[in-house]
């Protein structure tokens, strides 16, 4: 195959990361990364620099940042990011998973009697069914 027709076949990817200057921008796959995971990555960054979101396609979002002080690298900026986008998705992926376990073990701290099992809040300390008292 010829490289003309080569080129034809084979397109090139949008690029993820373009850069210039102190600014630089990160096209991130909505299909991988849930949106608020995006929104609290960059959160977590704002301190280090100013960040502007928008919509590339359905299932794209840009992400430009620019870093907030001369002397931030844009690129450790990027990493970080990246890092964080991890991180911030790993934890949409448990709140998901395990939000209604982690719900009941908050109300049940708070509650005033046992949730899962009724019976047990009828007993009396004086009684000791099961020997916790007792010296061993």
């Amino acid at each position: 195959m010829d490289d003309a027709r080569a080129a034809a076949v084979v397109s090139p990817a949008p690029p993820l990361v373009r850069s210039a200057g102190g600014s630089a921008c990160l096209t991130v796959d909505l299909a991988v990364y849930a949106l608020p995971a995006v929104l609290r990555a960059c959160y977590a960054l704002t301190g280090r620099a100013y960040f502007l979101l928008r919509r590339e396609t359905r299932q794209q979002l840009q992400v430009f940042l620019q870093a907030r002080s001369p002397r931030e690298g844009t690129e450790d900026l990027l990493g970080e990011l990246s890092n964080e986008l991890l991180d911030q998705q790993i934890r949409e992926s448990l709140a998901r998973e395990a939000g209604t376990l982690r719900d009941l073990i908050a109300a049940q701290a708070f509650a005033e009697g046992n949730l899962l099992d009724a019976d047990r809040d009828d007993g009396d300390y004086r009684d000791d069914p099961r020997g916790i008292g007792r010296h061993r």
